[in-house]
């Protein structure tokens, strides 16, 4: 499995079909434009609210975003410890939605 992290915004697609493959370009599987550096989100799946964005990543062929959870789910807090910045984690498009413009 390949993970590479970045503090800015690759190059990307949103082609998910056969065609993408031969640029060789990460998919961004969100409704919504990649959020920025800075900005909150919510994430949608297994009630772990919302996050702040702290940088990017790409798993597989996949662009997804590094976020800490603002207020995090207590078992999240047992898996991972006190949530920031330092120990972020991988969100990919399809789990989020952009909630405000950060800085």
């Amino acid at each position: 499995m390949s993970f590479v992290r970045s503090q800015e915004l690759p190059a990307y697609s949103t082609d998910r079909t056969a065609a993408r493959t031969a640029e060789g370009l990460p998919i961004w599987t969100g409704a919504e434009p990649v959020p920025a550096i800075g900005d909150d989100v919510h994430i949608r799946v297994n009630g772990i609210g919302n996050a702040k964005v702290v940088g990017y990543g790409i798993q597989e062929d996949y662009l997804g975003v590094m976020v800490y959870p603002l207020d995090p789910p207590q078992w999240w807090i047992d898996q991972n410890g006190q949530p920031s910045p330092d120990k972020p984690a991988l969100a990919f498009g399809a789990e989020i939605r952009c909630i405000t413009k950060g800085a």
